[in-house]
């Protein structure tokens, strides 16, 4: 490592359903089960961002103003992992529908409004993992209040962060409740508990209204709480994180997020 990078992990409450869908796919696009990286980087720069009095939507260019900690590479990495088993059910809401339509219906205000049932996930608790090479951005993980819409309400319970090349552990196999690219794995159990998902990763234009940059990831299935064993490949690292509890957190990464 060139420089100084940091491991943070947060423990997390919710406090309702966590709905993070993929923005203007479909109003009956399906919820992740857990916040994406570039949901954890925008809640991450939502705080930074307000603590500069700076409430920019946008910036010139259409992007969401978290390219800033992914260019200037103030934020390399980030996952989430579960605490306990996620629950999904259902919502029926009332959706706004003209971004969704072709121009000419967005002049009939009975068009504006339709009826959806929409996947809702339901968790009391989850962890986040960031690698940061600004240990600044700490004191913003605390100001993080939601994850995904608006009413996906969060609070930050803990923050702990130790140099990454403290937390590097040199073994092949580790064991999460995480979730990692598929890229850095041999193989992975219980194959049955657990599931392959594209989501959204660390892409610049994962935040202008585009198409969505996806990579294939293993994600935790519902309703279960049965951790991974990751066998890592070359590509693969493990970092374990001692908790202020003595509890020990380990969690599958991409070397090249560690700048190895």
């Amino acid at each position: 490592m060139s420089r100084e990078l940091y491991a943070v992990l947060a423990d997390v409450s919710t406090y309702g359903t966590v709905s993070i869908y993929t923005p203007y796919a479909s109003i009956s696009a399906n919820t992740y089960l857990l916040p994406p990286p570039t949901t954890i980087v925008g809640a991450l720069s939502y705080a930074y961002s307000r603590s500069l009095n700076s409430f920019r939507e946008l910036t010139e260019d259409g992007y969401s103003p978290a390219i800033e900690l992914i260019e200037r590479k103030k934020v390399l990495y980030t996952a989430a992992g579960m605490v306990k088993p996620i629950t999904v059910s259902r919502s029926i809401e009332k959706l706004y529908q003209h971004i969704y339509l072709k121009k000419p219906h967005w002049r009939k205000p009975e068009m504006a409004y339709t009826i959806g049932v929409r996947p809702v996930a339901t968790v009391d608790r989850l962890q986040i993992l960031l690698i940061i090479s600004d240990k600044d951005l700490l004191r913003y993980c605390y100001g993080i209040a939601r994850l995904g819409r608006k009413e996906s309400l969060v609070a930050i319970d803990d923050v702990v962060s130790v140099p990454l090349r403290e937390a590097l552990a040199k073994i092949e196999y580790c064991e999460t409740g995480f979730y990692f690219p598929l890229s850095i794995a041999v193989d992975y159990s219980p194959r049955d508990l657990w599931m392959e998902v594209d989501i959204p990763i660390l892409n610049r234009d994962n935040y202008a209204k585009r198409t969505a940059i996806l990579e294939r990831y293993v994600l935790p299935k519902p309703f279960s709480d049965a951790k991974a064993t990751v066998h890592l490949n070359k590509d693969g690292a493990a970092l374990k994180i001692r908790k202020r509890d003595g509890e020990i957190v380990e969690v599958p990464v991409p070397r090249h997020a560690l700048e190895l």
